[in-house]
């Protein structure tokens, strides 16, 4: 099986690398250190494309693959693991959610336009009665 990222993959690779150097590299240490999510980040990530890559183009993404957000978090974890905090908050927690929205006008709703935007988090509680709020307890029906 071949791994190689394709041509356009590889170039898409090398921009997020570039973008990272140029404005996450800087900081990074400080930005480990600090508490509180880096909005700053965000907004910057969310200005150069990055945020949603894997979401449908009709939900406000940018039509990728589930790769293409791979690439990206692990360039911009290369120059700054803190800053890739904001992408994956969008990309596995959220778009299987949304995309779990039938209706188009609640999926709307719901959308990620503010996460998109980096001016939001999203969160998933769960909890069940037997489990609490230990996701591994969870069971399926009369599992």
């Amino acid at each position: 099986m071949d791994f190689s990222l394709t041509a356009e993959q590889a170039q898409f690779q090398e921009s997020v690398r570039r973008f990272a150097a140029r404005e996450l590299a800087s900081g990074a240490l400080t930005r480990a250190h600090t508490e509180g999510y880096p909005w700053d980040i965000a907004a910057k990530t969310a200005a150069q494309g990055l945020l949603g890559i894997a979401l449908p183009e009709a939900d406000g993404g940018q039509g990728g693959s589930l790769m293409d957000a791979v690439i990206a978090i692990e360039e911009v974890a290369l120059a700054c693991p803190r800053s890739a905090d904001c992408d994956p908050s969008r990309q596995f927690r959220c778009h299987p959610h949304l995309r779990g929205i039938r209706q188009p006008q609640s999926r709307k709703r719901a959308s990620c336009r503010h996460l998109l935007a980096g001016k939001a988090v999203i969160a998933l509680g769960m909890s069940e009665p037997e489990a609490g709020s230990a996701v591994t307890d969870l069971r399926h029906g009369d599992a």
